[in-house]
């Protein structure tokens, strides 16, 4: 071996060394052996052995930090890159600021619509495990008062926790401190929802609506969105003073009328009608989502079994018929 050759080596050694100082615990295959080691020397006599690589068991190892686990994207109203186009960069429904990782690839984190009819990923830098959300965004809030966005996100992060007084308050302050943004009332409507809050959700969903012209624009036709929500609330609120079948119909209507590709607006739609007791055309607008292209199929079993259901309510009332 030349000098120089000798001096080359020895200086890519003691880069190696450096680096791999750097990191945890290496899996590596050397030799066809798999070695964990923290020992530079080690990790270096296999690299210039042979070219090694991880072992699988390593790869799973570094999945499993992500796969499962909740995150809170740190910037955006949940706009993940598009699995056919990285460049292209939307927000999608039933795509939100908190969602699971269903796989990993390097940097790149999966999402899954709730409805597995849309997915996406997004950078691991640009977004915060769950457990460590709220107190990465409360320091965020401490050095910067007036960040809505913070505000919003530490709220999403609250109400997945089910904190949710905590929750209601920061969706509030964030709405006070940018009160023109649709997607904010957006997000406190459906949260109040949950609480069956169905007045302050309907108010949340009205003014969202009012709003959703001159706001941010979304990958989804946001008014139908929220037509859609507030039809859900008038159908199903447990507070019987809210709950108006008519209204939830109407509602509903205006967001097919909207946006008619969306097959969980039928859905909602059926429900409406049968909310009023008619089931004949409930089944009718069921039948149509299960017929409709855009039918997500982690849907599909549910809707049947909703419309067998009907289908047997409505022949066990036209056979008690004189």
């Amino acid at each position: 071996m030349s000098p120089a050759m000798h001096i080359a080596l020895r200086a890519a050694m003691v880069t190696i060394v450096r680096m791999l100082n750097a990191l945890p615990r290496v899996h590596l295959v050397c030799s066809g052996r798999l070695m964990c080691t923290r020992s530079p020397l080690i990790a270096c006599v296999c690299l210039l052995v042979g070219p090694p690589m991880l072992s699988q068991t390593a790869r799973a190892s570094v999945d499993s930090g992500w796969v499962g686990q909740r995150i809170v994207m740190v910037k955006g109203m949940g706009e993940v890159h598009s699995p056919l186009d990285s460049t292209h960069v939307s927000s999608a429904v039933g795509i939100n600021l908190v969602m699971p990782v269903v796989r990993v690839e390097g940097r790149r984190l999966w999402v899954v619509a709730t409805s597995g009819s849309d997915s996406g990923w997004v950078d691991s830098a640009e977004v915060r495990r769950l457990a460590d959300a709220i107190p990465y965004f409360t320091a965020v809030i401490q050095r910067d008062p007036g960040n809505w966005g913070a505000y919003l996100r530490r709220a999403e992060a609250e109400h997945a926790l089910n904190d949710r007084q905590a929750a209601t308050s920061d969706y509030t302050r964030a709405i006070e401190l940018h009160p023109l943004e649709a997607f904010l009332y957006l997000r406190r409507g459906r949260h109040y929802s949950t609480l069956h809050a169905c007045g302050d959700a309907l108010n949340d969903f009205e003014q969202a609506i009012s709003l959703a012209p001159t706001s941010v624009p979304q990958g989804y036709n946001l008014a139908a969105e929220l037509y859609s929500l507030e039809s859900g609330v008038y159908a199903t609120c447990s507070d019987s003073t809210r709950r108006d079948p008519r209204r939830a119909r109407v509602a509903i209507e205006r967001a097919i009328a909207l946006d008619s590709t969306r097959a969980t607006f039928l859905v909602i739609l059926a429900n409406a009608y049968a909310s009023s007791g008619d089931l004949p055309a409930a089944i009718k607008a069921l039948k149509r989502a299960l017929e409709s292209r855009g039918a997500a199929p982690s849907y599909r079993t549910e809707w049947q079994r909703q419309l067998d259901e009907y289908e047997r309510a409505l022949a066990a009332h036209e056979a008690k018929r004189p």
